[in-house]
């Protein structure tokens, strides 16, 4: 085929075909035998003049053939066809366009029934990509008729139209937010158009502004006669004579925004913009303006509020200052000027620092910065230097003045001179301390009690003296499962502090946590009402008398053990005077009983010694043989400690046989002698203790024909007293006392074994 899409062949039944372009050559070489139209040779006139016309046109057109509507193409429709192209050709309609089969067997009906079909922006769904697109399209359907005049096909002209489509779509979106902008932009806006300015176009903000009257269409003095007078109208004309704009700020105009009503004043900035048409001439204008009414009153009450806080700041006898929101001070009433003897405006800016004591100047920087960024309210305490050098604490406070948006406009501040306070507060800390220390001193500690929610508050020392580590506060049912349950009917009870019954002043004993040890507490108390006579608080004060409690415990162990050896010592000097007087004449009754006493008496100096708890057997001894000739005398034996009543017995026994040794016996002659000594198994607690007085070398002895007192006191006496037994014989060189008590009960072992020889 020729580059002009000709066919260069001698059949003249493809010479219709020639010039048809690309899809001309896909008609010539498609295998028509296969469609309804059959062979190319045996198509008729009507339908090649018909294929002949719409190869040769740039239009998009299409022809449907026959009753199925066998489709034949231009090159332009193959391009509308996108991906459907070529197997389009030689298709039936319904069956090449499945998708908008209804759509096109409607028009092959209404068609090839003689009718014609137009569409403009017609939108089908196609695919022809292998997707579905929108397109819209502008759609012309006529009849072709055949040799015998009546319709045998129908001639589709298809010129697409989407991006016109949406173009148009664009433009009207556009126009449409163009409207909506002018309609809801914050400023009022009108369009006037002619020398007599008649309203075209009104926003709703302009509407608000005239009260919402309907002026559309009419000249601007005929829909606002109330603003004749305030020279608007004569600027109108100005503007459109000589196409300059006006531009005015603050503008006062008088409005009859309600019909009958007085007129309102309002204030606007104002834009009268000229118009021009294609040729530079003004046709109309385009006014713009904000209704700044509530701003310049809102300023002006703010320049009146300005006023009465600069005359109430400069009243008050306090500092105070303000601020710029980026925390430059820029003001300060007269007293902070009284106060550090500057010039005014000298602490503008930052310059105030150079009053603030440089110790604090860091703290005070941090927080006024922290308060800046934040924008909480600022507070710190500062030493501010006075004109005659000394510094005095101040507390310094500042808050923002926010604008409608909520943005800081302002900062207002106030130094408020809290020195005295100061160093009241530092006096009552001091005072705190030291009575802190005192009680700490004397062991007391003190409680504060919520009786509402039962939390007890405690000072330094009250945690220790519970056992418990320091804490901020306790639950008082703590301190109550402490109480040993022998105390708990003394504490008080939830009934007894809501009424305020509790017993003041109680003791008892607590088992401390940390150690297990039982102490002894006392508590006093007292309560805090509120303004109805309700208990509120309970005050008290606790100390450890464990020391005072163990004191007056010894104390009357001791009193009773008093009253009981007074007892015994006039029993037992009662038994000694009885028995010594009997039968006896009274100077030899007076000597024995002297010696009697003496040695109970010197047994009572070593238990003195000792207070009474026990007294060694070899001192007892010793100061029981002191009147006798001591050089005659043996001592030996373990150190064993024994009780008072052995000790009195031992006394007495040792002086009896002393005396009668003296007398009679061993001690009566100067070659006699006493052994006394005692013995004990260390390795046998069980063992018994023996003690043994041996005379020897004295004259013959021989049992008395009577018992006297002597007799009796050491044999019935001092073994009793040491729960043994005692044997006395009678040997011919002297007598010998033995007593045999079991050590665990009788004695207590001391120190090293003594022996002592007295010659």
């Amino acid at each position: 085929m020729p580059a002009d899409g000709s066919f260069d062949t001698a059949d003249p039944t493809h010479a219709f075909l020639n010039g048809g372009g690309e899809t001309g050559r896909l008609i010539a070489t498609f295998d028509w035998s296969s469609t309804p139209l059959g062979p190319i040779e045996g198509w008729p006139q009507s339908l090649k003049t018909s294929v002949s016309l719409i190869l040769r046109s740039q239009v998009p057109i299409v022809m449907l053939w026959g009753p199925d509507g066998v489709m034949i193409y231009n090159d332009a429709y193959s391009v509308f066809a996108g991906g459907r192209h070529p197997v389009l050709l030689g298709s039936k309609v319904r069956e090449g366009w499945p998708e908008v089969a209804d759509f096109n067997d409607n028009v092959m009906k209404v068609v090839l029934a003689g009718g014609t079909l137009a569409y403009r922006d017609q939108k089908l769904t196609l695919y022809r990509s292998g997707k579905p697109e929108p397109v819209w399209m502008d759609l012309d359907y006529s009849p072709i008729l055949d040799e015998s005049g009546e319709p045998a096909g129908v001639m589709a002209i298809v010129v697409e139209t989407t991006a016109k489509v949406a173009a148009e779509t664009w433009q009207a979106g556009e126009r449409d937010r163009q409207r909506q902008m002018f309609e809801q932009a914050p400023g009022f806006m009108a369009m006037l158009t002619g020398p007599s300015h008649v309203f075209e176009l009104t926003n709703a903000a302009y509407r608000q502004l005239i009260g919402h009257r309907d002026v559309l269409g009419l000249p601007v003095r005929e829909a606002l006669p109330d603003v004749e007078g305030q020279g608007f109208f004569e600027l109108l004309d100005e503007v459109y004579s000589s196409g300059r704009a006006f531009v005015g700020s603050s503008l006062k105009a008088e409005l009859q925004r309600t019909p009958g009503a007085p007129k309102e004043q309002r204030f606007m900035d104002l834009i009268y913009q000229p118009v021009r048409n294609p040729g530079g001439t003004v046709v109309g204008i385009f006014v713009q303006g904000t209704d700044v009414t509530d701003r310049l009153l809102a300023e002006e009450a703010l320049r009146q509020s300005e006023a009465q806080f600069r005359s109430f700041a400069e009243a008050m006898p306090n500092h105070v200052w303000t601020s710029r929101p980026d925390g430059k001070l820029d003001w300060f009433n007269p007293r902070v000027y009284d106060y550090s003897g500057v010039e005014p405006g000298t602490l503008d800016g930052d310059n105030w620092a150079a009053m603030v004591h440089p110790d604090d100047l860091n703290g005070a920087a941090e927080n006024w910065v922290a308060a800046l960024s934040s924008g909480i309210p600022y507070e710190t305490e500062f030493r501010l230097k006075r004109a005659d050098g000394s510094y005095r604490w101040h507390l310094a406070r500042a808050v923002p003045i926010l604008d409608a948006d909520g943005k800081v406009t302002k900062w207002i501040g106030t130094n408020t001179d809290i020195d005295d306070q100061k160093q009241a507060v530092q006096a009552l800390r001091e005072s705190e301390r030291r009575l802190q220390l005192s009680q700490n001193a004397a062991g007391i500690a003190a409680l504060e009690l919520d009786i509402a929610t039962g939390t007890v508050i405690g000072s330094e020392g009250f945690w220790d003296l519970w056992g418990l580590s320091p804490r901020e506060s306790v639950h008082i049912s703590v301190l109550e499962n402490i109480v040993l349950p022998e105390d708990k009917d003394v504490r008080s009870t939830p009934e007894t502090r809501l009424k305020g019954t509790a017993v003041p002043n109680v003791e008892y004993r607590v088992r401390r946590p940390d150690t297990g040890e039982i102490r002894w507490l006392s508590r006093n108390i007292d309560f805090v009402h509120d303004e109805t006579g309700k208990p509120i608080k309970m005050f008290g004060v606790m100390q450890d008398i464990t020391e005072r409690k163990e004191a007056q415990a010894r104390q009357k162990m001791l009193t009773h053990e008093l009253e009981h050896r007074i007892k015994n010592i006039l029993a037992m000097v009662s038994a000694i005077a009885s028995q010594t007087l009997r039968n006896t004449d009274i100077d030899t009754a007076r000597a024995t009983f002297n010696e009697r006493l003496r040695a109970l008496a010197n047994a009572h100096d070593i238990l003195n010694s000792t207070r009474w708890t026990r007294a060694s057997i070899e001192e007892v001894i010793e100061n029981s043989i002191s009147p006798f000739p001591t050089e005659q005398i043996t001592i030996s034996g373990p150190a064993l400690s024994i009780n008072p009543k052995m000790a009195l017995s031992l006394a007495l026994a040792v002086n009896e046989l002393g005396t009668n040794a003296l007398k009679y016996g061993a001690l009566s002659v100067p070659e006699g002698g006493v052994t006394i000594e005692w013995t004990i198994d260390r390795d046998d607690a069980t063992a018994p203790i023996t003690w043994r007085w041996l005379e020897r070398n004295g004259p013959a002895v021989s049992p008395p024909s009577r018992r006297g007192f002597g007799s009796f006191l050491i044999e019935r006496v001092f073994g009793a007293d040491f729960n043994g037994s005692v044997r006395i014989e009678y040997h011919p060189d002297g007598v010998e006392c033995v007593l045999t008590a079991p050590c665990p009960e009788t004695a207590i072992p001391g120190g090293a074994e003594s022996r002592r020889q007295h010659a």
